[in-house]
């Protein structure tokens, strides 16, 4: 059997292992291919769908393999979301990564929010009109029975996860929140109901991949490890017919020592970070998992004086030197979810450059439950260094004095969801 090449070029470390294993032969990793076929299967009319970069690589893959030789593939439609606009005051349009790539390949591109009142392309050269086989990568939206009806081969979806642990929409965030340290990668079909419970087809070998440096990795580059694998289980999937029925599904088998866990949507709440209830690790991980995380802070006494931080995607565990020795016990003992900073005494702390810093939840371990953050954003001010955000912002109360150190807290500490019947200030707000 051949096997699709993959031209991957320079990379950092991450992505240096994800060439490794998508450039591998899957050999080893496939115990149920069976690509001698009774039925004469036709060629292939394929309803890509998809949205972001995680999809990209696998359209790219079925792209480049319908041009060779042996290639079964006869057309392929791209479906993804519509443009969304994004940024400060919504002025920007964002299109989806996988539009831009269906651009660059020529495809054929159908941007839908919803299926009601859709439906698939028909083609006139072609006694059955229809796309036969539909492909759901990072898509979103559950491909409607009245759609998956009118392809003969139904639909596969690759899902960046060992099924049946991490179903749901965003396996990659919460293989990062959970902790997880291996990971994989399964080829599963559509079903007509329900997201995730199709049958599987393929899936790395069990108990899967060692990840990738596991308390450093980022969602963006656990994403770019999984693609290619992804993109090539895809493609050998459509190279051994496994999309005809009957359907040989393997054998789903549990980690050993990892509980099955859900991988839901990312949603605001997710986002908002209570140190009183989070360890510095699990707030740490969720940093690298979703990279937006926030908090409210109360500015006095008053129930409606109350702003959001925004805290920048650079939060990180503590470091020598970011803590004066003069200062370190006070430090240690500041309650948790109270943001402080320390500054030189001659400096004015409102153009201070120093991070602001925050004890999470003592862990088991006793370890340190420092968080360093070296920029935030408050409600809708411009991005800047923590400490002076902080200051400017009217966050801390009076400092205390610490021979050539001055240590600034906050006056409350934040809190992951304002109390009602707080409202969330802005600079037209008297006393932001």
């Amino acid at each position: 059997m051949k096997h699709l090449p993959f031209r991957l070029g320079t990379c950092s470390p991450v992505r240096a292992c994800a060439s490794k294993w998508s450039l591998e032969k899957s050999v080893a990793q496939r115990r149920h291919f069976s690509s001698l076929r009774s039925e004469s299967d036709d060629p292939l009319r394929i309803l890509f769908c998809g949205t972001d970069r995680f999809s990209v690589a696998s359209l790219e893959a079925l792209d480049r393999y319908s041009k060779t030789p042996e290639s079964n593939i006869l057309s392929i439609d791209v479906v993804t979301k519509t443009d969304k606009r994004v940024g400060r005051g919504r002025k920007l349009i964002k299109p989806p990564a996988i539009k831009i790539a269906a651009q660059d390949l020529g495809l054929p591109i159908h941007q839908i929010d919803t299926f009601t009142g859709w439906s698939p392309p028909v083609f006139s050269d072609a006694d059955d009109r229809s796309c036969n086989l539909i492909v759901a990568v990072s898509f979103g939206l559950l491909i409607p029975p009245r759609i998956l009806r009118t392809a003969k081969y139904g639909g596969l979806n690759v899902h960046p996860s060992m099924l049946p642990d991490l179903r749901g929409p965003a396996p990659i965030q919460w293989a990062i929140i959970t902790g997880r340290r291996r990971t994989g990668v399964s080829l599963q079909t559509l079903h007509p109901t329900r997201f995730d419970e199709g049958i599987v087809l393929d899936q790395t070998t069990p108990p899967g991949l060692d990840m990738p440096e596991p308390d450093q990795i980022t969602a963006d580059e656990l994403t770019s490890y999984l693609a290619p694998i992804g993109a090539k289980m895809l493609v050998d999937a459509i190279q051994n017919r496994l999309y005809i029925p009957p359907y040989n599904a393997i054998q789903l088998s549990n980690v050993p020592g990892v509980d099955l866990t859900h991988a839901p949507k990312v949603t605001n709440d997710i986002c908002a970070i209570d140190f009183e209830a989070l360890t510095k690790s699990e707030v740490l991980r969720r940093n690298r998992a979703l990279q937006s995380l926030h908090s409210f802070a109360r500015l006095g006494s008053e129930p409606n004086q109350v702003s959001r931080i925004n805290f920048g995607a650079d939060m990180r565990d503590m470091r020598d030197g970011d803590i004066p020795e003069a200062v370190r016990a006070v430090a240690g003992s500041i309650p948790a979810g109270v943001p402080y900073a320390t500054v030189a005494a001659h400096e004015n702390v409102n153009e201070s450059s120093e991070p602001l810093i925050v004890n999470a939840l003592s862990d088991e371990n006793g370890e340190n439950c420092h968080i360093v953050i070296p920029t935030i954003t408050v409600s809708s001010r411009a991005k800047g260094p923590g400490a002076g955000a902080a200051a400017r912002a009217k966050f801390f109360s009076l400092p205390e004095v610490f021979g050539q150190y001055k240590l600034y807290r906050f006056s409350h500490p934040v809190s992951g969801i304002p109390d009602p019947p707080f409202v969330e200030m802005n600079d037209n707000t008297t006393g932001a």
